[in-house]
């Protein structure tokens, strides 16, 4: 896996920084903790089709670490009020990343949906974080506006 992380940082140079923040259009998404990320910039760089369904960033937790099971991912979408649309992105961008050779496993795999209003009706979150949970990874968290994360 470290060899597809590195090739992924190779490949798409423009796209990777070292940034722990990603923010758009007054939302924001925060990792407050002093290890080292990769923060890949998936929309527009990394995939740049608008026939692809994308979220926006990718952060690589301990992306040079051995053994592997201590890497995580955390797809990022910040968004405007639509939930199942960047629910959607975020499970593209998963499936996209697994096909350009990052075995990624659900166990590993944490989903942020950063917000400009999360919808008090229609949506229902706690519905959409137990079937990420169940498919997809290991959590999904949902919030308005600004997430700071403190990894554990």
């Amino acid at each position: 896996m470290k060899i597809s992380i590195v090739k992924l940082q190779d490949d798409f140079s423009t796209c990777c920084d070292f940034n722990k923040i990603a923010k758009e259009n007054g939302k924001k998404f925060e990792i407050d903790c002093s290890e080292v990320y990769l923060r890949v910039r998936v929309d527009n760089c990394v995939f740049s089709s608008n026939s692809i369904e994308k979220c926006d960033f990718l952060f690589i937790r301990n992306f040079k670490c051995v053994p592997a099971e201590k890497t995580e991912f955390y797809f990022v979408e910040l968004k405007g009020s639509d939930i199942d649309k960047a629910l959607n992105q975020i499970i593209e961008t998963i499936s996209h990343i697994k096909k350009i050779s990052i075995p990624i496993k659900k166990e590993i795999i944490f989903g942020f949906i950063i917000s400009s209003k999360v919808p008090s009706s229609g949506t229902d979150i706690t519905k959409i974080k137990q079937e990420f949970a169940k498919k997809y990874g290991k959590k999904l968290e949902v919030k308005n506006k600004y997430l700071k994360f403190r990894p554990i």
